[in-house]
């Protein structure tokens, strides 16, 4: 059987003001991103692509996505997720959350979507509905990105904008979302209250890129995200493995952000020693 590759594309320049205790978190170069990750999908021959700008990435329809491409997608199969737009972090409810010493670290990460925060754990909730054997392959242009489909991360009191070259972080400010939080306490916390699974409950092998570590801040220049364009470019050398671009990224990059490369699940999947964005599975790896 043919594997099938199911992407999705997810790229935000404003979120809607009324969710966000009147911040519109407006950018200029998110959905420029999802243009690049579409065509790296075209190319790649990912038979299923689909983009969420701005309006259109809500929660609902982020996870909709999400729960079709679970249902489709069998052992051998990839799904492309990416994301280009503000990080967040909201509080730890259900005490998931550690440090990088493995203390308790108080708050969980989040996707700044249109409608609401989408939290590390739902993500994490969704990675868990795949079934064994598929290569789950994101990449996240945004601040908290380093992990922010698990891992720990800090917290910024501001959005840095640099108007001399046109620079912007993505991150939402902390004062946003200590009011966006104690506005929709009841919402928020409800959601993390019915999420359970652990990393032990996926069985898909997760790869993902961080467009920094987790107390740096995301920046964006001109046309796209700094690390977009610099995937962007590498991309037409010749790339032999996820490690292999993974380093090419980190080469020559920004001094005050550091790309980041994190991965768990079924490692007998050898994952990492693929082809960037192949659909096909590496010769001889279990389907």
């Amino acid at each position: 059987m043919t594997p099938q590759g199911y992407a999705l594309h997810i790229g935000l320049n404003a979120v809607n003001p009324d969710n966000y205790e009147g911040w519109n978190g407006e950018l200029f170069a998110c959905e420029n991103d999802v243009a690049v990750y579409k065509a790296i999908a075209e190319k790649a021959g990912f038979q299923s692509i689909h983009s969420l700008l701005t309006a259109a990435a809500t929660s609902q329809n982020v996870l909709q996505h999400l729960q079709d491409a679970a249902r489709l997608l069998q052992a051998g199969d990839i799904l492309l997720l990416t994301y280009s737009g503000h990080g967040g972090s909201l509080i730890d409810t259900n005490g998931d959350e550690t440090n990088n010493f493995g203390s308790m670290d108080g708050f969980d990460e989040t996707w700044c979507l249109y409608d609401r925060q989408l939290i590390d754990d739902e993500l994490f909730d969704c990675f868990s509905k795949f079934k064994a054997g598929v290569r789950i392959l994101i990449f996240s242009d945004s601040c908290h990105s380093g992990s922010v489909s698990r891992n720990p991360a800090a917290i910024t009191n501001a959005s840095r904008t640099d108007t001399a070259n046109y620079t912007r972080a993505r991150v939402a400010p902390l004062n946003v979302l200590m009011r966006t939080y104690n506005k929709h306490k009841s919402e928020y916390d409800g959601i993390q209250s019915q999420l359970k699974a652990g990393k032990d409950d996926i069985a898909a092998y997760v790869v993902q890129f961080g467009a920094c570590q987790d107390d740096e801040l995301a920046m964006e220049v001109w046309g796209n995200g700094m690390f977009t364009a610099k995937l962007q470019e590498v991309m037409k050398e010749e790339i032999n493995s996820y490690n292999d671009l993974f380093i090419a990224i980190k080469r020559g990059f920004a001094a005050n952000q550091h790309p980041n490369l994190y991965h768990y699940g079924d490692e007998a999947l050898n994952f990492l020693a693929q082809a960037p964005f192949s659909v096909q599975p590496l010769a001889g790896v279990k389907e």
